[in-house]
C-alpha cells in the first residue's frame, strides 16, 4: 500500500487536491481490512468510476502504472515473507474479479478492464474458474479497445497483446475453449449496435487457420432469422481486409461464406460478391494484403457460376497486376495463382473484350503455365458454391423446385434462399436446350415471368446486351436489366438470381408481396422511355422502337359534326376481356376499330368546343400503327364496386399461334405470330403465381421464314427455376383443363410475309369516321 501511495504522490501530472482526495479515499477504504494491494486498487477504481468524483482522472493513470505495481506484487522486489503473504491473497483477488468485474451487469470501464488483464497476466492464480465468463470478458476487452493515440499507443498495444496471450493460454489448456471463443467472437462482430475494434481482428489473426473448421457447425446451428448477422460480420471483416494490413482475415471470411454456401444461401453470397468483389480485387496490388484478398476473390469468382459480370468488371485490372509481379520468387508464385484464376474464368465464362487475349499475352511474357480446359472445369467444380450440397441420384428440375425453399424475413431487402433440411446437390445440372432458370426471390414470379417473355423479344435482347455497354452507370435499373440478360444468355448456367434487378425496382414493386407482371413490363418500358427522352440514348431508342405503336382516338359531335382527333403512343396494349364462358383471342382483338357512344345514358357526354357545351358524340378508337413486337395485356383484373375490392376475370381464352390485327385506313389485316404467353394461375386478383410459355428462338426464326407455325412443337415452359420442354398443344390442353390458369400477357412478332388476306368479322373497310 505504501508503494501505491508513493506512486500517487510522485505523479507530477496530478494536482495536489486530486492526490489528496485519492489518498484519503484509499486510506478510508483500507482501514480495518486485510486486502491485497491489487484488490484495494480494484475496489477503489470501481468506487471512483461509480461515484464520478473528481479523482476519476486517476483511472486514466492506472493502466500506465499497473505494470510497475504488478511487478512489485509479482515478487520481483519482495522478500520471501511478502511473497507468501501475496500467495495467500490470490484467492481474495480471484473472488473479487469474479464478483465485481467478470459477472458485472454493466460494461466495465476500459481502464478497469486493463487492470484485470494485467493482474491475470501477472498473477495466474487470480484467474476466474468460470472459463466461459472469463473468455467472454477477454473478447469484450479486445472489442472495446480504443483507437490508440501517439501517447497511448504503447499501453493499448500492451493490453491487446496481454489479452490475446491470456486467450491463447486458455486454448492450450483445452481445445473446447476454442469452441467457446469463436461464438463470442461472432456475437461481437455481428453486433450492429456497437462498435467493434481492431482488437477482435488481431485475435482472429492469433487463431490458427485449422480452427476455422469451428465456424461451420456454429453457422449450421444458427436460426435462419439471424443469418443477416453473418452478412454484417462478413462485411465488417472485408472492411478490415481492404483498410488495414491485418493478415489472416481472408481465411475467416471464406470459412463463413463456405458455411453459408453449404446452407444454400446463394442470394446472400451473390449480394456480398456484387458489393465487394471490385474493392477486394484492388487489394491484390498491396503485398501485405494480396494473399488474403486473393483467397476471398477466388472464392467469389469461382463459386458463382451463373454470371460472368463479376469477372468482367475486374478483369481489366488483373493483367497489369500480372505484369508487375516479376521481382521475386514470391511475386512469381502469386502471379501464377492470378494467371491460373484468370485463365480458368475465361475458359468457363468465355472471352469478352479480348480479356483472354490479354491474359495469354501476360502469361507468355512471364513464362507462366497454361491452364487446360479440363483443369479449368475441374477448378470451377471444386470451388462451386454448390459443392457442399451433394445430392444422391440425378438432379432434376422437380427436385430443384422441391429443395429450394424461400425465406422472406422481416428485415428489409434481406432475401434468402434456403434448402430443405437434409437435401444434397450435385455441383451442376443442365437445363433443356441450354436455357437458364430464374430464382424466385419470394413472390417475384411476376418479374421472372415478364423477364422471360421480354428476353424472348430478340430486338430488345440485342439492344440491351449489345447497345447498352456505354450506358450511364447512374441508370441502375438499365444496368441490372443488362446483367440479368447476360445471365440468361450464358447457356452453360443452370439458374440465375436476379436479386440486384429486384432491388433496383421501386419499393411498390419489391415489397415482398405479389405484384402485377403487366405493371412490371409497363415500368420497364417507361424507364427506357425516360432514358431515351433525357439523353437521346440510342440503345433505349432501339430497344423501344420495336414495341412502339400508336392508338388513334377520334370523337365526332352528334350536333355540329366537328371531329377532334388525338394520337397516343403505346408500348403495350391493354384489351378488355368479355365476361363469358369462353373467348377466342381473335375475337378479343377484333374490337379494333371500336365505337363508343358518349351520352347521358353512359354518363360520359362529350364537351364540344364548337358548340361550347356537353353534347352526345361517338368515339372511334383504332390502331394508327402497329409495332414489330406487340405486347397484349388482357384486362383480367377490375374493381368490383359492390364488393369494394379488386377481382379477377377468369374467362378462358382460346389462343392461336397467329392472330390478325386491323390498322387504320387499311382494308387488310397484319398477321402476328405468338412467341410468349405469361400465365396467371389463381382465383384471386391479390394472390397466385405467374409462369411463362415461350417458343424457342431457333424455331421461331424458322417460323417467320414461311414454315407452318402449327407444326412447331418447340415451346418451353418457364416456371422460375424449372424449365421443361412443352408444345403449343400442351399449353392449350393445360389451359383448357384449368379454370384458374389463364393467359394474361401475349407477346407477338409481326410476320415478315405480305399482309394476310384474312378479313375481320366486321366490315372494316366501311368503318371510318366519315361514316359515323
Amino acid at each position: 500500500m505504501e508503494t501505491i501511495i508513493k506512486g500517487v504522490l510522485a505523479e507530477s501530472t496530478l494536482q495536489d487536491k486530486v492526490k489528496s482526495t485519492f489518498i484519503a479515499q484509499l486510506l478510508k477504504q483500507t482501514a480495518g481490512q486485510s486486502k491485497a494491494d491489487a484488490a484495494v486498487l480494484l475496489d477503489l477504481a470501481l468506487e471512483l468510476k461509480l461515484s464520478h468524483c473528481p479523482s476519476r482522472r486517476i483511472l486514466g493513470k492506472i493502466p500506465q502504472r499497473l505494470a510497475r505495481v504488478h511487478n512489485i506484487l509479482n515478487g520481483n522486489t519482495l522478500t520471501d515473507d511478502e511473497k507468501q503473504e501475496i500467495e495467500r491473497d490470490m484467492e481474495i483477488l480471484r473472488h473479487f474479479g469474479e464478483r465485481k468485474c467478470i459477472s458485472a451487469d454493466e460494461p466495465l470501464d476500459y481502464a478497469i478492464q486493463c487492470l484485470l488483464v494485467l493482474m491475470y497476466n501477472s498473477l495466474p492464480e487470480t484467474r476466474p474458474l468460470a472459463m466461459a465468463s472469463y473468455i467472454e470478458f477477454l473478447v469484450e476487452h479486445l472489442a472495446v479497445m480504443p483507437i490508440p493515440t501517439s501517447s497511448s499507443l504503447e499501453t493499448v498495444s500492451l493490453m491487446t497483446k496481454s489479452a490475446i496471450n491470456l486467450l491463447e493460454q486458455c486454448w492450450s489448456s483445452g481445445p473446447d475453449n476454442v469452441f467457446m471463443t469463436i461464438p463470442q467472437l461472432f456475437l461481437r462482430l455481428s453486433d450492429d449496435q456497437r462498435e467493434c475494434s481492431l482488437g477482435v481482428g488481431y485475435l482472429l489473426q492469433a487463431i490458427p487457420d485449422i480452427h476455422t473448421s469451428v465456424v461451420d457447425p456454429f453457422v449450421q446451428n444458427l436460426d435462419v432469422t439471424v443469418l443477416w448477422r453473418l452478412e454484417f460480420t462478413v462485411q465488417r471483416l472485408i472492411n478490415w481486409l481492404v483498410t488495414t494490413d491485418m493478415t489472416g482475415i481472408g481465411a475467416w471470411i471464406v470459412a463463413i461464406m463456405e458455411s453459408l454456401a453449404s446452407r444454400g444461401e446463394f442470394v446472400l453470397l451473390r449480394k456480398m460478391a456484387d458489393e465487394n468483389a471490385y474493392k477486394i480485387a484492388r487489394q491484390l496490388a498491396f503485398r501485405s494484403r494480396r494473399h488474403d484478398a486473393f483467397r476471398v476473390l477466388k472464392f467469389l469468382l469461382t463459386g458463382y457460376h451463373h454470371s460472368p459480370v463479376l469477372f468482367h468488371n475486374i478483369s481489366k485490372d488483373l493483367v497489369p497486376l500480372l505484369v508487375s509481379c516479376r521481382k521475386s520468387p514470391d511475386d512469381r508464385a502469386f502471379a501464377t495463382e492470378v494467371s491460373n484464376l484468370a485463365q480458368t474464368l475465361v475458359i468457363h465464362f468465355g472471352d469478352s473484350d479480348d480479356v483472354g487475349a490479354r491474359v495469354q499475352k501476360a502469361r507468355i511474357f512471364l513464362d507462366l503455365p497454361t491452364v487446360t480446359r479440363a483443369e479449368a472445369l475441374q477448378t470451377m467444380q471444386d470451388y462451386s458454391w454448390k459443392r457442399g450440397l451433394q445430392m444422391q441420384g440425378e438432379y432434376s428440375n422437380h427436385t430443384l423446385e422441391k429443395d429450394m425453399s424461400i425465406d422472406y424475413s422481416d428485415r428489409p431487402n434481406m432475401l434468402r434462399i434456403g434448402t430443405t433440411a437434409g437435401s444434397r446437390r450435385k455441383p451442376a445440372f443442365v437445363q433443356p436446350l441450354g436455357k437458364v432458370g430464374l430464382v424466385n426471390l419470394g413472390n417475384s414470379c411476376f418479374m421472372n415471368s415478364a423477364l422471360r417473355a421480354l428476353y424472348c423479344s430478340s430486338d430488345l435482347r440485342r439492344a440491351v446486351l449489345v447497345d447498352t455497354l456505354g450506358i450511364d452507370p447512374k441508370k441502375t435499373m438499365t444496368l441490372r436489366l443488362r446483367e440479368t440478360f447476360i445471365g440468361l444468355s450464358t447457356s452453360r448456367l443452370s439458374i440465375f438470381t436476379p436479386l440486384m434487378l429486384y432491388k433496383a425496382l421501386p419499393e411498390w414493386l419489391n415489397d415482398g408481396h405479389q405484384q402485377d407482371a403487366a405493371e412490371f413490363t409497363q415500368y420497364d418500358s417507361n424507364l427506357l422511355e425516360e432514358t431515351r427522352m433525357e439523353d437521346e440514348d440510342p440503345a433505349s431508342k432501339r430497344a423501344l422502337s420495336s414495341f412502339q405503336g400508336a392508338m388513334v382516338n377520334q370523337i365526332k359531335c352528334s350536333v355540329c359534326g366537328a371531329v377532334s382527333s388525338n394520337k397516343e403512343e403505346f408500348y403495350h396494349l391493354t384489351i378488355p376481356l368479355p365476361k363469358s364462358e369462353s373467348a377466342d383471342i381473335q375475337d378479343v382483338v377484333d374490337i379494333f376499330p371500336s365505337i363508343e357512344d358518349l351520352n347521358d345514358e353512359n354518363s360520359n357526354k362529350y364537351f364540344c368546343d364548337g358548340c361550347g357545351a356537353l353534347q352526345n358524340a361517338k368515339r372511334f378508337t383504332m390502331l394508327g400503327s402497329l409495332p414489330q413486337n406487340l405486347i397484349l395485356s388482357l384486362n383480367r383484373f377490375e374493381f368490383d364496386v359492390k364488393r369494394s375490392q379488386r377481382i379477377k376475370i377468369s374467362t378462358p381464352v382460346l389462343l392461336r399461334e397467329v392472330i390478325h390485327m386491323k390498322v387504320q385506313d387499311s382494308h387488310e389485316t397484319q398477321g402476328y405470330q405468338l412467341y410468349a404467353v405469361v400465365i396467371h394461375t389463381g382465383e384471386s386478383a391479390h394472390h397466385g403465381h405467374y409462369y411463362t410459355y415461350a417458343r424457342d428462338d431457333d424455331t421461331l426464326a424458322a417460323g417467320t421464314q414461311g414454315s407452318d407455325p402449327a407444326t412447331s412443337t418447340a415451346w418451353l415452359l418457364y416456371n422460375d427455376t424449372s424449365i421443361t420442354v412443352s408444345s403449343f398443344e400442351a399449353m392449350q390442353q393445360k389451359l383448357a383443363n384449368s379454370r384458374s390458369d389463364t393467359p394474361y400477357m401475349l407477346f407477338l412478332r409481326r410476320m415478315d410475309t405480305a399482309l394476310t388476306q384474312k378479313k375481320s368479322k366486321t366490315d372494316l373497310s366501311k368503318m371510318t369516321v366519315s361514316s359515323l
